[in-house]
């Protein structure tokens, strides 16, 4: 397990060999299958909801790419993507015993693209608007990989002046001097929720990091809202994006996804009932940069509806995780997730679904462990009672 966390970051970067992938996606099920042997869980007893719209959402796929007849490459991802989640259900309790190579290997990553820039453009790299992707295919794919080292470096190194100059000054200098887009809101969405940490680590005041936590979700999912209005018939194009006047999305670009979102969604509501409420295909000819608008396209209603109640499940079990670190890092993994899902299809690229599902299935299993254990603990209280 700690090769496979401290290789994934390295090999996202290295995206044109994707036999790698494939290897990665072989090394976690030898894992699951290991681990499954290992600890022998009881399936029963420990099959919850959310495991079971995992397995909905992979049997719902698996007839959409049937029917369809093509699309391998996208089927591959999101069934890897949910592989992990299960691989974390397993795993969970090792995972944490892996942080420093998820640190070493996000510090590797850093400073791989930013000496990569920096030879490219000398010193007039905070001048660059547009970065080719430093080492990634896209800015989008490297700065969303900025985000998440600096999020395990945050999390999990230790206290020096090198990590605070990495996360606070050259991290937002690879995503901010790029044409990182919708990247650059998450990042200073993630700051503001790691502040809120750190604030509650200082003061002990959980119901207050609460409500704030809730002010910048709620603000994310407004600004998600605003961006869809057109999409969805209930405002012009013009409009949203002159609010955002090109500081944040390329203008161009959203033009481009607005007239395509539009495209696709015109085709779903023309199909008939059953393609309506399962899907009309993989979209494989298709280029869909929206991973609700995928979800809706591939899996219908039912599949839209089951996506939303699988968030609200993992939401639910992160309320009650007892680790206060584990539960802000599965909250930054779903920000970053469900945000970069906003302009890009965020669930096929392995880059930014592995993490994300793997914290969720570990966040899922933690707080059964929990309830187990307190569960445990007043059976025996109430027999020591008893017995007094």
């Amino acid at each position: 397990m700690t090769f496979f966390l401290f290789s994934k970051q390295l090999i996202d970067m290295l995206y044109q060999h994707q036999i790698l992938d494939y290897i990665m996606v072989v090394l976690v099920f030898l894992l699951l299958i290991y681990q499954t042997a290992l600890v022998r869980p009881n399936f029963r007893k420990r099959f919850m909801l959310t495991d079971g719209i995992v397995i909905l959402l992979g049997l719902l796929l698996t007839v959409t790419f049937i029917r369809s007849g093509s699309g391998y490459q996208s089927y591959f991802k999101v069934m890897s993507a949910f592989l992990l989640y299960f691989v974390g259900r397993v795993y969970y309790d090792r995972i944490k015993e892996c942080y420093g190579g998820l640190t070493l290997a996000a510090y590797l990553v850093i400073y791989a693209n930013f000496l990569t820039r920096l030879y490219r453009f000398g010193f007039a790299f905070m001048k660059v608007q547009n970065a080719g992707g430093d080492l990634y295919y896209y800015d989008t794919d490297m700065a969303f990989a900025m985000i998440l080292a600096m999020v395990f470096i945050t999390m999990f190194g230790k206290n020096t002046f090198f990590k605070l100059f990495t996360v606070f000054v050259i991290c937002p200098c690879m995503v901010f001097f790029s044409d990182a887009g919708i990247q650059m809101v998450l990042m200073i969405a993630v700051y503001a929720i790691m502040a809120i940490y750190f604030m509650e680590l200082v003061s002990n005041y959980q119901k207050l990091a609460g409500i704030f936590l809730v002010i910048i979700i709620s603000g994310l999912l407004g600004i998600i809202a605003v961006i869809y209005m057109p999409a969805l018939g209930f405002e012009n194009s013009d409009f949203v994006i002159g609010l955002f006047q090109g500081r944040f999305f390329n203008n161009e670009n959203m033009y481009s996804r607005y007239a395509d979102w539009k495209t696709v969604l015109d085709s779903c509501t023309g199909q008939g009932l059953m393609n309506r409420l399962f899907g009309s295909g993989m979209g494989a000819d298709l280029v869909i940069q929206s991973l609700y608008i995928k979800i809706f396209y591939s899996l219908g209603y039912v599949g839209l509806g089951l996506s939303i109640t699988l968030i609200i499940s993992i939401m639910y079990y992160m309320t009650r995780v007892e680790d206060r670190k584990t539960f802000y890092l599965a909250v930054i993994m779903a920000v970053l997730l469900l945000g970069s899902g906003v302009t890009v299809n965020s669930i096929e690229s392995t880059q930014m679904s592995w993490f994300p599902l793997l914290f969720s299935g570990m966040v899922i299993s933690s707080v059964q462990v929990e309830k187990e254990k307190t569960d445990e603990e007043e059976k025996y209280a109430c027999d020591y009672n008893g017995d007094n």
